[in-house]
């Protein structure tokens, strides 16, 4: 939000507000028959101006709040040397516990305003977002704060949840440390998350056996074969995700491209090959019933998204039975929608599908200062070295301008730019 506009804007406001004044005194002197409706016309029009003119002064009141935390976040020594260390990838250890703690007080801190409405989520996360985070998926900060005591930093874990459900609401992609923090507060918790191969198979066959035992004969859950689950353990293509407890896996989920091929649930739909090829199916989630509600199907299920996004496809769709209702209640909550019944061999289904958002590329110039990354190449140079933050080359002579992957709701995955309004679409 840009203060010198809203500033305007006010200054529009009253200017419209004299024109109007000497509008009616012309009115009363010229046509005097029509004061009275030109006078009722005007009474509306000013109560519509007092109440644009309440509403700019809360987003100016705001605008400015939003500077202050900005100058805020900015101007103490203890975060910025987090931020630093966040940035350049260093390790963040014990020693480091104060800097932690001051860093992630300043998001309680933001939470609470938003509770109270002080502070509206849109802006907070045009600003926030990478910075939030990129400190809780950090490992270091997972291990010295947020995972280390069951309970503390309540209001952060409160914030990701929130920030979380809003991105979902507006299709914006999730930061990657949103999934790294997902993983580590899973392991934190006991469930370690891994990437099944082949030699969990075994493993996989006793979860699947297990859950469809607890779900009785009707319970609406495809038996997959043996060969399938080797096949989607064995080819690059698919990808599956595991949690365990003490060493027993207790949840799978399996993503599982089926391009063209009859497992391919978008086949259903259409054989546009382009569209075949940018779909993938979830083939299995299987929780075991003494560790459900432990948000591991949710956890899993976020994961395989990542990786489908990794692998540039569209979207995720996965089947389920009519009467299924916890399937349903969790996929509806991660952003699913229905997308029709189909019939499958193994029965009548409902299809549903989530729109994987994707991440619009274009050049911002960061903000980064010399000692966080050099910015010049020297000239006569054969082959110029990449950034250290974007990974991008050097050129002779010239300022290095750091390539970022952003939507408009999207700005700063790496490294800040400090922005105003949307970006414009590339």
């Amino acid at each position: 939000m840009k203060l010198k506009a809203l500033r305007q804007d006010r200054t529009v406001l009253v200017i419209v507000a004299m024109m109007a004044v000497l509008a009616l005194v012309g009115i009363s002197w010229a046509w005097p028959d029509f004061f009275g409706i030109a006078l009722a016309i005007g009474g509306t029009f000013g109560a519509l101006m007092v109440i644009y003119e309440i509403r700019l002064t809360k987003r100016i009141a705001q605008a400015e709040f939003i500077r202050d935390l900005q100058s805020g976040f900015s101007s103490d020594e203890r975060i910025g040397e987090l931020w630093r260390k966040l940035l350049q990838n260093e390790e963040i250890t014990e020693q480091d516990r104060a800097l932690v703690s001051s860093y992630l007080t300043f998001f309680e801190t933001l939470h609470l305003l938003l509770a109270r409405n002080a502070l509206e989520l849109p802006l907070t996360d045009d600003l926030f977002r990478n910075r939030f985070f990129t400190a809780v998926g950090d490992k270091g900060v997972l291990r010295t704060a947020l995972a280390k005591q069951a309970g503390s930093f309540a209001n952060i874990h409160d914030l990701v949840e929130i920030w979380h459900n809003y991105l979902l609401q507006k299709g914006i992609p999730l930061h990657p440390g949103y999934y790294r923090y997902a993983e580590g507060m899973s392991e934190a918790k006991g469930f370690p998350i891994e990437r099944l191969t082949v030699a969990d198979l075994d493993d996989l066959m006793r979860l699947q056996d297990t859950v469809l035992a607890s779900m009785g004969p009707n319970g609406g859950l495809r038996k997959n074969s043996r060969e399938m689950f080797e096949e989607c353990l064995i080819e690059d293509e698919h990808y599956a995700l595991g949690a365990r407890c003490h060493g027993t896996l207790v949840a799978a989920a399996i993503l599982y491209d089926g391009k063209d091929g009859d497992e391919s649930i978008r086949k259903y739909f259409t054989q546009d090959e382009s569209a075949l090829t940018r779909s993938m199916n979830l083939k299995s989630v299987l929780v075991h019933p003494e560790h459900r509600r432990a948000g591991l199907a949710r956890t899993l299920v976020e994961l395989l998204e990542e990786k489908a996004s990794g692998s540039q496809k569209a979207e995720v769709l996965t089947t389920i039975h009519p009467e299924n209702k916890r399937s349903r209640m969790l996929f509806k909550s991660l952003g699913y929608t229905k997308v029709g019944t189909v019939q499958t061999s193994y029965g009548e289904r409902d299809a549903y599908a989530r729109q994987l958002p994707s991440l619009k590329k274009r050049w911002a110039r960061s903000t980064a200062t010399a000692e966080e990354c050099s910015h010049r190449g020297g000239a006569g140079q054969e082959e110029q070295p990449a950034c250290g933050e974007c990974g991008g080359q050097w050129e002779d002579g010239v300022e290095h301008v750091h390539q970022h992957e952003e939507t408009q709701d999207e700005p700063r995955l790496r490294g800040e730019t400090d922005r105003e309004g949307p970006v414009p679409t590339p």
